[in-house]
């Protein structure tokens, strides 16, 4: 399936929908305002599905939480060379690599590519494509996210 996300200019509390490829809201973004890091919740018809935290760390970690439990940890560890971000999560080691400068990147499940983000160019915000190939499409959508907060803050 294809989402398509678009970030504002000024993100000082950015709510958000990600829209499928009919136009459609098909999944919220609500950041929390009142937070030290990154947090926000990725919603479908009013319901929480995931909630994300960001860890305070010298360098980027977050937390992807599924009602009580954490169900992955994201470290971004400073690299010179090729981007690459692991995951661990309950679906097992995810992998993000790519060029997360230009926010092109793809997501991969034991070598297999589960999802592939590519930034529009010669666009004023940041809009993305998504395209999902995994079950659990909210749970990639939180990790375009943080993706997207590293960026802007490194």
């Amino acid at each position: 399936m294809k989402y398509y996300m678009k970030s504002k200019i000024f993100k000082l509390k950015e709510d958000f929908w990600i829209k499928d490829e009919n136009d459609k809201e098909a999944f919220f973004v609500d950041n929390k305002l009142i937070s030290i890091g990154l947090q926000f919740n990725i919603q479908k018809d009013n319901n929480i599905l995931y909630e994300i935290k960001q860890k305070l760390s010298l360098t980027p970690k977050y937390e992807v939480i599924k009602g009580s439990d954490v169900v992955a940890s994201i470290n971004k560890k400073i690299t010179f060379v090729k981007d690459k971000i692991k995951v661990d999560s309950s679906y097992g080691e995810l992998i993000i690599s790519g060029n997360l400068f230009d926010r092109n990147y793809n997501i991969y499940k034991d070598d297999n590519i589960i999802a592939t983000v590519k930034k529009e160019a010669f666009s004023l915000t940041d809009n993305y494509s998504i395209d999902i190939d995994f079950e659990d499409e909210a749970f990639i959508l939180s990790l375009v996210v943080i993706i997207d907060d590293i960026r802007d803050k490194h």
